[in-house]
């Protein structure tokens, strides 16, 4: 079975609810019976689509086993909405890897600094994302290896700082 018929098959929830702010940002509360699907106490991925925008998200807990998600600006133009307004969410589990491939540049110059490379394997997903997207902010070529051989010394120096600290 193809991955398009999986995702397909995945159970999707429809609900309205109102908007609110939480300061700059706005968000709606998920439904006890669409939360109530989800493990409490964890963030949760999702592919969420509002206003004919289909993004993926992470719904966040709020306490008591309940979620709520982030509405960003171009689903609230999209859709016509603000704070106040209440608006159409579908939500679906989203099993795809949140991993983001590794530039063949990169990649390359990892195979030569073993420390950096196991550094780089060993870091939470989300600071491999942050290296990453430090690297592909550089718009220029000498911008970008310049930003390469910043990440492959800070990683090798955080490899070798884990092996003292493991060692004593």
């Amino acid at each position: 079975m193809s991955r398009a018929a999986k995702e397909d098959r995945r159970p999707l929830h429809r609900f309205v609810a109102v908007i609110y702010r939480i300061g700059v940002l706005r968000c709606v509360s998920v439904p006890e019976e669409v939360a109530g699907g989800f493990p409490p106490g964890r963030a949760v991925p999702v592919v969420a689509t509002v206003g004919g925008i289909t993004k993926r998200t992470t719904l966040i807990p709020s306490g008591a086993g309940s979620f709520r998600l982030y509405i960003d600006g171009a689903m609230r133009k999209a859709a016509g909405v603000d704070a106040g307004d209440p608006v159409g969410v579908a939500l679906r589990p989203d099993r795809g890897s949140r991993e983001l491939p590794v530039p063949e540049d990169f990649s390359r110059a990892l195979s030569r600094s073993a420390d950096a490379r196991r550094e780089f394997a060993a870091s939470t997903r989300a600071m491999r994302r942050e290296v990453l997207r430090y690297i592909e902010h550089a718009k220029s070529p000498e911008t970008r290896a310049r930003h390469i051989d910043y990440c492959l010394r800070v990683l090798a120096g955080r490899w070798k700082k884990r092996q003292r600290r493991g060692q004593r």
